[in-house]
């Protein structure tokens, strides 16, 4: 919505009549807009065998499994409109919100979260390296 109001813009201030300067701005509202147009269409959280990546409106984010301590769920906001943002916690403690999968609807919050526990789980009972090692009683 946003990138087509921009792209719109752009074209109508390159159709009227105008000076260099006038051209150069609408110019780059056009292509400001046809950017953030192009990455909408790539907006979300892919889950794969190597780990989670967001694909936002800026730049790609990805997190490999054995980088991820847990997932959490983040309520933002005040009063009946309220945000959940998922995210992940990383082994360092870093908190990486995932901004393109945020919603107002608990419920699919939930559900995408649920998903990425459930390939969290799946790739620690297998992974030797997230595993966590017994210690050794013997003396």
């Amino acid at each position: 919505m946003v990138g087509s109001v921009f792209g719109l813009l752009g074209v109508a201030g390159l159709v009227m009549e105008g000076d260099a300067a006038s051209i150069a701005i609408y110019a780059g509202c056009l292509a400001f807009g046809g950017w953030i147009a192009f990455r909408a269409c790539f907006l979300g959280l892919r889950i794969d065998t190597g780990g989670v990546t967001e694909r936002g409106l800026g730049r790609s984010r990805s997190v490999a499994w054995c980088e991820i301590r847990e997932a959490y769920l983040d309520a933002r906001g005040t009063g009946p409109v309220q945000s959940v943002l998922p995210g992940v916690v990383l082994r360092s403690g870093e908190q990486v919100p995932f901004q393109a999968i945020a919603s107002y609807s608990r419920r699919a919050a939930q559900q995408r979260m649920n998903a990425l526990r459930s390939a969290h789980a799946a790739h620690l009972a297998v992974c030797p390296a997230c595993t966590p090692v017994a210690s050794d009683a013997s003396g």
